[in-house]
Formats: structure tokens, C-alpha cells, sequence
């Protein structure tokens, strides 16, 4: 086995959004060093952590899941890509960003679900609307007005019981934080 050692981001969902699944960023790191990633690094406290890896990025998803849920007693959902996917994300943003609006990018852990919640998503923006919805490759492009963001029907594609399990939304500004810290 080759041995390599890779920057990569894991983007949790649900986690410090309302009442539930509350997660101390410190404790975050330690659980994410404890399965052995280096440089680690949280932005923001709802769940974006970068870090330095040694295996292939099917294998830190499912240890990163272990850890977390026995760590936290939460049921996690981890999205890991390398942090050259994240920074082609962000570069491959599609629209023009407007005042008033969302710029988001919807990651999935399956180019098949990403390429489905993208059809479905196209299809429930009104025409006459700023909204707007674009495929890439591992996740979804979204534009949306501010007050929309958990309204829209093309929202409510993201939060069916089939697609909610393989996806996480970040905010461009986020992904851009992100991203800075290297």
C-alpha cells in the first residue's frame, strides 16, 4: 500500500443548527485527530473541518462517521473531499451572485444523487424567479433569495428522506473561509 499524505475537508450536516447535535469545535478537532488526521482545523462551529490524511477518502468518510457518533451520540452524515474539489467547487460557481441572495454549493457523496436533486431542484424553480440551479459534478450549484433558503421548492428537493443522507449545503462565503485556511 502506498503510503500519501493528502488535504482534504470534511463537511458535516446538522450539526450546531438549532437545539440538537451541539458540538464544541475543540472537541471536534481532538475526535477528528483521534483517528489519526494531522493539521486539523475547524471553520466556523457547524461542522466544516480541514485536515491532513493518510488514506483513501472512502475509508476517513467511515472513520470520521465512527468517531463522531460515538463520540457526540449523533448519527453523523460526513461529507470528505479533497480540498482540490472544494477549491474547483467555489472556482466553477455558475452565477453571477446578486444582493439579496444565497449563493450555495450542495455536496453529495454520490454523482448520481448529485445529478438527480440537480434535475429535480432546475425543475422547481419558477421561471420567473432569480433562483437558479446548476449540475457539477459531486454537488449542486444554487442561487437563492435570502428568506427563501428553506421555502423555495427546490429546497424542499434537499430535504426529502431519500437525498437528505447523502447531502450538506455550504454558503460560498463559507466555502471561501474554508479554503483559506489551506
Amino acid at each position: 500500500m502506498t503510503s500519501y499524505s493528502s488535504r482534504a475537508v470534511a463537511l458535516l450536516r446538522g450539526i450546531n443548527v438549532g437545539k440538537g447535535n451541539r458540538i464544541a469545535m475543540a472537541d471536534l478537532r481532538e475526535c477528528t485527530e483521534s483517528v489519526g488526521c494531522r493539521d486539523v482545523a475547524t471553520v466556523l462551529a457547524s461542522g466544516n473541518v480541514v485536515l491532513t490524511h493518510d488514506r483513501p477518502i472512502p475509508e476517513l468518510r467511515q472513520a470520521l462517521e465512527a468517531a463522531y457518533a460515538e463520540r457526540f451520540s449523533y448519527d453523523a452524515v460526513v461529507q470528505v473531499f479533497p480540498r482540490a474539489a472544494v477549491a474547483d467547487a467555489v472556482e466553477g460557481y455558475p452565477f453571477e451572485s446578486l444582493p439579496e441572495h444565497h449563493d450555495y454549493v450542495v455536496f453529495s457523496d454520490s454523482r448520481q444523487v448529485a445529478g438527480r436533486v440537480a434535475e429535480l431542484m432546475n425543475d422547481a424553480v419558477r421561471p420567473d424567479s432569480t433562483e437558479s440551479v446548476a449540475a457539477g459534478p459531486d454537488w449542486v450549484y444554487w442561487r437563492v433569495s435570502r428568506g427563501d433558503t428553506l421555502k423555495s421548492a427546490a429546497a424542499k428537493v434537499l430535504d426529502s428522506r431519500e437525498n437528505k443522507v447523502h447531502l450538506t449545503t455550504r454558503n460560498l462565503k463559507t466555502l471561501l473561509k474554508i479554503l483559506a485556511v489551506g
